[in-house]
């Protein structure tokens, strides 16, 4: 009962700070800013979006937080999950389009406007960031998962409360779809357009960067490997390949120690292939021999028409 009490205690004080958090203005900068969140702890999918967006759009950069990384500014080649955190490197492993990262987003993308000439911004993770004005919302909600058991963390997996859906723009639900989840949605937001995701397996790469066909692992015994957000789908997405698997699950963002990777090697004999996601191999790098699934986003047709392109005025409100 204690517990329960000091869980429920957190949870007030949690919606208390929200309050206060969302009564900031954002500052507006000559540039389109297109925000891509969730409402849940992860899981959703949104790098993958984050990524196709910017491809779609000019003179664009993706501004991230940098999880747990020790560097801001402008992502290099030579930099590791350490420096900068792992979705930024997985993000700059697999486009030209400048990522930047660091706590204050306003600061990465004023550098990035004298700098770069960039006119477009999206912001990663951006649904609770209240430094820059926000042009338009995007919010990703994961099918298999949408709102856990209805609270807040960090009783349930809710970041903000579900009446927090009406802010945005379009909503997207990955993964699965789900009637129940779209109901939940019209019930706080009965204008924003609702797209289907999914996320297609394309190809295996190795540790070197060399492609491989993803009947590759058909009918072979496999080690599934994650520290993701979501393993299952990614277990799920194994087995749909025919792949004889077993998961070896970490936390997200699991930075994979040198006793780590001792024991997914010792864990991995009799096993003929290691399999991974692109995210866990920013943070494994070169030292685990391993597959690693590359998968395209898949999303409804007409999407693309609801994105816009066009940079505010300044004197727009």
């Amino acid at each position: 009962m204690k517990i329960s009490s000091s869980l429920y205690l957190l949870e007030i004080i949690y919606r208390i700070g929200l309050f206060f958090h969302f009564l900031k203005k954002g500052r507006k900068i000559p540039a389109l800013v297109i925000s891509i969140g969730n409402i849940t702890t992860g899981g959703t999918g949104k790098t993958e979006i984050a990524v196709k967006i910017a491809e779609y759009l000019e003179k664009c950069a993706i501004l991230s937080r940098g999880y747990k990384g020790k560097r801001e500014g402008l992502v290099k080649s030579e930099d590791g999950f350490m420096d900068v955190g792992d979705e930024p490197v997985m993000m700059n492993a697999r486009t030209n389009i400048p990522i930047l990262v660091g706590k204050d987003r306003v600061q990465q993308a004023k550098w990035a406007i004298e700098n770069l000439g960039i006119q477009r911004f999206i912001l990663d993770d951006g649904f609770q960031y209240r430094g820059l004005k926000i042009d338009q919302n995007i919010l990703l909600i994961n099918g298999n998962n949408p709102f856990g058991n209805g609270h807040l963390l960090p009783c349930g997996i809710l970041r903000e409360p579900l009446s927090s859906i009406s802010r945005a723009d379009v909503v997207i639900v990955t993964k699965k779809r789900n009637d129940e989840a779209i109901e939940t949605i019209r019930r706080f937001n009965q204008k924003a357009p609702i797209f289907f995701a999914w996320y297609k397996p394309k190809a295996l790469i190795d540790t070197k960067g060399n492609k491989m066909p993803i009947e590759t692992i058909k009918n072979k015994r496999v080690l599934a490997l994650s520290g993701i957000a979501d393993p299952a789908y990614f277990e799920d997405e194994l087995s749909s390949l025919g792949a004889d698997l077993e998961p070896l699950r970490f936390p997200d963002h699991h930075p994979f120690s040198k006793k780590d990777i001792e024991a997914i090697k010792k864990r991995s004999a009799g096993f003929e292939f290691i399999v991974s996601t692109l995210k866990d191999k920013a943070r494994l790098g070169e030292r685990l021999e391993a597959l690693f699934l590359s998968i395209e986003l898949m999303i409804d047709d007409g999407f693309f028409e609801y994105i816009p392109t066009n940079i505010p005025r300044m004197d727009q409100p």
